[in-house]
């Protein structure tokens, strides 16, 4: 089965008046644009097809230079409806479905995208819509009325159809010079078939004003930063992220001194507005003479999900002279993730030395300097 992708971005994002097209808006290192398309990098897509304005025709063929996926950038016209059938003519004659989706609207979901294309290959369509939460009113002439809004369905995109029938419609339309279309289920509706809904989110937005960019920017995410340092000293294991790495010598603390698992540990209670290791584990308490740092890294890990805190990524960079410890990062990484009890993925380690400067670089001391992001769940 071979299944193709339309991205209309034809259109110049007049409204959100920012001199250029809106889907060339930068976002944390990614354009509108990029964000959308990655969402339909798929092994399970085999060809996109982008609808561009004129003054936007090499943006978009340089965007797509390096995707794996086959990209082809093709002028729409002066209506939406123009563009979308120009794009299907660009397709490949032997697409079996293709997916029509608003370029801007980058917060499409794996699971929406795999619900819709479930639908329309069982019923040969499917539109993603969801209901409205807010009260409704018809306008009639100079007046309005009330209406039943579980009468009513929120239409959004992807909207996916078989090909050879989607193409029919549109051809159709086309030949009977009907162009009052807003959106590709309308085509088809009139002109081949009764529309299939499939659910989809209120967060699958269509990116128009200057507001709904806000959208990029989370409100529930938490920063934090810790930062450790320890004396190096000898008849000490050396231990880092709960492992224990082979070195003549180890780290001077009450606990085990593992300076790694302290910064992490920092960064976490900084993030989520609590009081420092100092505080919860005192050096002044028996209970935690040469304990293992992993066992409080698990209080730690109670505390945030107490608040409903849930860890969105660790980075931390260990600096250490001596001994080399690239070759243990992947261990100390495991380590640590199974401690916490998340992905190894949101661990970030890195290594480095001072070039002989300062404690570190004199091998008197290890230093780490530690971050996290959280979100409440």
């Amino acid at each position: 089965m071979k299944i193709s992708v339309i991205l209309a971005c034809a259109g110049t994002g007049s409204r959100m008046n920012l001199g250029f097209n809106k889907l060339r808006y930068d976002v944390g290192g990614m354009t509108i644009f990029e964000k959308t398309l990655s969402n339909f990098i798929r092994d399970d897509i085999s060809q996109i097809v982008i609808t561009s304005n004129k003054d936007d025709f090499d943006y978009f063929t340089k965007a797509v230079l390096n995707v794996e996926t086959n990209c082809v950038v093709t002028l729409g016209g002066q209506t939406r409806q123009e563009s979308i059938y120009n794009a299907l003519l660009s397709l490949d004659k032997d697409t079996d479905y293709v997916i029509i989706h608003d370029g801007a609207r980058p917060f499409v979901t794996k699971q929406i995208i795999d619900d819709a294309l479930k639908l329309a290959i069982d019923k040969g369509n499917a539109i993603v819509c969801t209901s409205p939460v807010d009260s409704l009113r018809q306008i009639e002439g100079t007046k309005t009325k009330a209406v039943n809004r579980s009468d009513y369905l929120i239409v959004q995109t992807p909207q996916i159809f078989k090909y050879d029938s989607i193409l029919r419609a549109y051809e159709s339309a086309r030949g009977n010079n009907d162009n009052n279309f807003l959106d590709d289920a309308s085509v088809y509706e009139k002109y081949v078939g009764p529309i299939y809904i499939a659910h989809g989110s209120k967060e699958n937005i269509k990116i128009t004003t200057k507001d709904d960019l806000d959208r990029f920017i989370p409100k529930n995410y938490f920063v934090g930063c810790g930062w450790d340092t320890h004396e190096l000293v000898e008849n000490r294991k050396l231990i880092l992220g709960g492992v224990e790495i082979p070195h003549t010598k180890g780290l001077l603390g009450h606990s085990d001194a593992d300076v790694l698992t302290h910064a992490i540990m920092d960064a976490l209670l900084a993030a989520s507005h609590n009081k420092d290791i100092g505080h919860l584990f005192p050096d002044t308490d028996g209970r935690y003479k040469d304990i293992c740092s992993l066992l409080l890294l698990e209080e730690v890990v109670k505390i945030l999900k107490a608040d409903n805190f849930v860890i969105n990524n660790i980075t931390a960079v260990i600096m250490a002279q001596k001994p080399k410890l690239a070759p243990h990062l992947n261990a100390i990484q495991a380590m640590l993730a199974k401690t916490m009890q998340i992905d190894e993925s949101k661990i970030t380690l890195t290594s480095t030395t001072t070039e002989k400067l300062g404690l570190v670089g004199h091998e008197e001391a290890i230093s780490v300097n530690a971050y996290c992001s959280l979100y409440k769940d």
